[in-house]
């Protein structure tokens, strides 16, 4: 039995999915406004399936917490945190840097684009500029 909590790299890959779940269902909510039931549904289904047990995605809810609780600003010292709680921040920080290079946000709104080549926002619309070579 693998001991999901000191598997960071199955970690990772479940903070992966569930941010890019969540991208998914934000732009379902974005487009599906004055859809009728069976086109949302139909939207519904895009999201992604989950590919690890359950428990690798408890985790990375709990860590999830902890780390909203760090941005708020609450301090945390080396007694307060396991090793693989630890552990699991770094593979968060990983995974979140991940998911921010496939998806940059608009430095307009602030909504994350499905890739980092797109020329405008899918969201407000305004041009974003090109390298010149």
């Amino acid at each position: 039995m693998i001991d999901v909590a000191r598997d960071a790299e199955g970690v990772r890959k479940a903070l992966e999915e569930i941010f890019e779940e969540d991208f998914v269902r934000a732009r379902i909510d974005r487009e599906s406004a004055g859809a009728t039931p069976e086109t949302k549904e139909r939207m519904q289904r895009q999201i992604p399936r989950r590919t690890l047990s359950p428990g690798y995605y408890r985790v990375a809810e709990y860590l999830l917490a902890i780390d909203a609780e760090r941005r708020a600003g609450i301090v945390f010292s080396l007694r307060d945190l396991c090793c693989w709680e630890v552990d699991g921040l770094v593979a968060l920080d990983r995974a979140r840097g991940a998911y921010e290079s496939r998806h940059p946000a608009c430095s307009a709104c602030g909504a994350r684009q499905d890739t980092r080549f797109n020329r405008e926002c899918s969201n407000c619309g305004v041009k974003f500029r090109t390298r010149k070579k």
